[in-house]
């Protein structure tokens, strides 16, 4: 990756005429590619209904599942986007369409972005249901709301599938690109099925767990700059990580992506891994984050912030220090944690009790932060772990289709100033 600017100063200068690049095999008078802009689509298969409902069953083994009303054609897109700095981006998205369309388009559009896989294409999550892994069966998430009508968006997130790149991890930049590209590009199908879509419709949902929620609120703090076209309706979080330094402090095991990450895009000498991990992760860091997916680091290395970082990194990341010791870490990790810029977005924050990777008191105090800069929030806990997206399924259900027929948007941001 090339050294880039901070997201900040991106933000700044940035215009909605961002750079373009040209088609390689395009004439010279060619004009240069948008952003959003479709370059290959994929007709994959068409479920029934039943077919829905047995891919999905894996998913709903311990909640309520729903059954689906419709069947839904899947499909793959490849679209233009960029990287942080401007150059390429060749992205990816799984497309699943409910056939309810006869009068006309889906009118409910529901983007996820899924969770950590890890950093090579081998890991990404259009690959999951593939290769019969378990990451978090991402593509049944999005199937049991397309069955119910919604039109499905899932993608793959920047540098997969992209030869010699690898996925910016935890980069607001790339992961705010990316959904909004990848929304412009669900559009852009569905003119060419030849419907109209005046202003606002479909309604667009972005969701996102864990990761995802990290990239969609980098959505919505991009939106205005980067894509004023797209109107978001609404965000919605599945225990979403959004903090990095709280990331680093209660689930270090994911630090060691974002870091190599950040020492690529900023360089060491703004972001030197040798002194933020001990020297026995430090030495094969690249070699470690790029040999394996998410799982096999999460049993590499260390759960304990005290057995990865070094100590002096370590007692600054805990005395919430950073800023005054480590000036342009901190920086850093402050411009790339995301969803705190006055978007006034509606979100549903849906959060386990027992959550070990962002904790309970980390995500109420970024809810009572969304709560200040204007955005109505419905905060939920659930009894349980990370991920709530089957037990808070039929919550996200009914919000959604409340808010896109115009009803206000629910919020306890009141009940939530009186919570220790």
């Amino acid at each position: 990756m090339r050294n880039l600017p901070s997201f900040s100063r991106w933000l700044r200068r940035l215009s909605p005429l961002a750079p373009a690049v040209l088609l390689l095999c395009a004439p010279p008078t060619a004009r240069p590619l948008e952003p959003g802009a479709l370059t290959a689509v994929e007709r994959v298969e068409t479920l029934s209904p039943a077919e829905v409902d047995r891919i999905v069953a894996g998913l709903f083994e311990e909640v309520k599942q729903p059954a689906a009303v419709f069947p839904v054609d899947c499909y793959t897109l490849r679209f233009q986007s960029l990287y942080p700095d401007g150059s390429a981006a060749s992205a990816t998205a799984q497309l699943f369409v409910p056939r309810n369309t006869e009068s006309g388009p889906p009118t409910i559009m529901y983007l996820f972005a899924p969770g950590s896989t890890g950093l090579i294409n081998s890991c990404r999550p259009s690959r999951e249901h593939i290769a019969g892994i378990r990451w978090g069966l991402y593509r049944s998430h999005v199937l049991a709301f397309a069955g119910q009508g919604f039109l499905g968006v899932l993608p793959d997130y920047l540098g997969f599938g992209d030869p010699g790149r690898l996925q910016p991890y935890m980069s607001a930049v790339a992961e705010g690109r990316l959904v909004l590209d990848a929304i412009r590009a669900a559009r852009r199908f569905l003119e060419q099925k030849g419907w109209s879509l005046p202003r606002g419709k479909p309604a667009v949902f972005v969701s996102g767990f864990s990761q995802g929620g990290h990239a969609i609120f980098a959505a919505a703090d991009l939106q205005r700059a980067y894509a004023p076209e797209v109107r978001l309706s609404g965000i919605i979080g599945y225990g979403p990580t959004t903090d990095l330094e709280a990331l680093f402090r209660e689930f270090p095991v994911a630090a060691p992506m974002a870091i190599y990450t950040y020492s690529q895009i900023y360089g060491t000498a703004r972001f030197d891994p040798g002194v933020i991990l001990q020297s026995r992760w430090a030495g094969s860091l690249a070699r470690d984050v790029t040999r394996q997916c998410v799982g096999g680091m999460q049993q590499y290395y260390p759960w304990s912030a005290r057995e990865l970082f070094a100590p002096a990194f370590a007692d600054a990341l805990f005395a919430r220090d950073l800023q005054a010791r480590y000036p342009e870490i901190h920086r850093i990790l402050k411009e790339n944690s995301t969803g705190l810029t006055r978007h006034r977005v509606p979100c549903l924050i849906l959060q386990g009790t027992d959550d070990i990777v962002v904790r309970p008191a980390s995500q109420v105090q970024f809810v009572r932060q969304l709560c200040k800069a204007g955005s109505a929030v419905r905060y939920v806990v659930y009894q349980g772990r990370h991920d709530t997206r089957q037990v808070g399924y039929w919550e996200a259900l009914e919000w959604m289709r409340a808010l896109a027929d115009g009803q206000p948007a629910p919020s306890n941001c009141r009940t939530l100033e009186d919570q220790p």
